[in-house]
């Protein structure tokens, strides 16, 4: 790697710590009663729950600072909180709570492959990773030609859809593709998928049945292709990834003056090329 190119921090110690102690407190806890109840200590085992409960939050918190949202992670602490205050026997209590702190487990590391990097894990660097520099480049020749107004629009939606604020994002989609009769099909496109997406993730709606597609044509602006082995859920993701990273072509190729604020999203935009 040349010292122009950035190079990508890993997630912070912070969240490394975070993660770490899911599983360790649902799963410690239970273990310190287990190990109590065997010395002779007649405790009530529903206490023990506690490290399910502050597992499940600190899940909820990592689910939180996502650009993506996993509304199962996030909702992870009303079951843990039913689990404190319901009474249970030694054994039952046993039972769910090991249960409990598998599933969380199991969560966690979906939260961390399929919803990505949160979004305060950003680049640091000045310059575009090499393969984010590399698909800008093959795009430049089409996405130029677009004005000002819609440049920084595709930035905008941008940097709001890497924050998670998706229902300001589908806005903002909506707002160029009503007012920009001359953009370009692939570009109106890009911006209307992302649109879709971004309604889709701030109701938490299912994926609907048609969604909006790039068409044969595109294929050749597109960053991922698509395989007839994908499912229908990885067909509609990487249609949402490829309008992603063609409205950041478009956004860095033109806006000049949003640079700044696209760099600060190459941390999630790479996301969406590796993924």
């Amino acid at each position: 790697m040349t010292p122009s190119e950035t190079t990508l921090p890993s997630d912070s110690k912070k969240e490394q710590y975070l993660e770490l102690a899911v599983p360790v407190l649902s799963f410690g806890a239970t273990l310190v009663g287990v190990l109590l109840w065997k010395m002779g200590y007649e405790l009530n085992f529903q206490f023990f729950a506690i490290g399910c409960v502050i597992g499940s939050c600190l899940l909820a918190y990592l689910a939180y600072i996502r650009p993506r949202k996993d509304i199962v992670a996030l909702s992870t602490p009303i079951y843990a909180f039913i689990f404190f205050v319901v009474p249970t026997d030694y054994m039952s209590g046993l039972t769910l709570q090991l249960l409990y702190a598998v599933s969380l487990t199991l969560l966690l590391v979906r939260l961390k492959y399929r919803f990505g990097a949160s979004h305060t894990a950003v680049s640091s660097g000045k310059e575009l990773a090499a393969p984010l520099k590399s698909y800008l480049d093959e795009t430049h020749d089409t996405v130029t030609g677009i004005s000002p107004y819609d440049a920084h629009r595709a930035a905008l939606v941008i940097s709001q859809v890497s924050t998670g604020e998706y229902a300001q994002a589908a806005r903002s989609a909506g707002m160029v593709n009503g007012q920009s009769p001359d953009l370009p099909g692939v570009l109106a496109r890009a911006f209307a998928i992302v649109q879709e997406h971004a309604t889709i993730l701030e109701l938490s709606l299912p994926r609907p049945e048609p969604y909006l597609t790039f068409l044969p044509e595109d294929e050749g602006l597109l960053a991922k292709g698509l395989s007839a082995t994908f499912s229908e859920d990885r067909k509609f993701d990487t249609m949402f990834d490829n309008a992603m990273l063609l409205l950041f072509s478009a956004a860095w190729n033109t806006a000049e003056s949003d640079r700044p604020h696209l760099i600060a999203c190459q941390m999630f935009v790479l996301k969406l090329l590796d993924e």
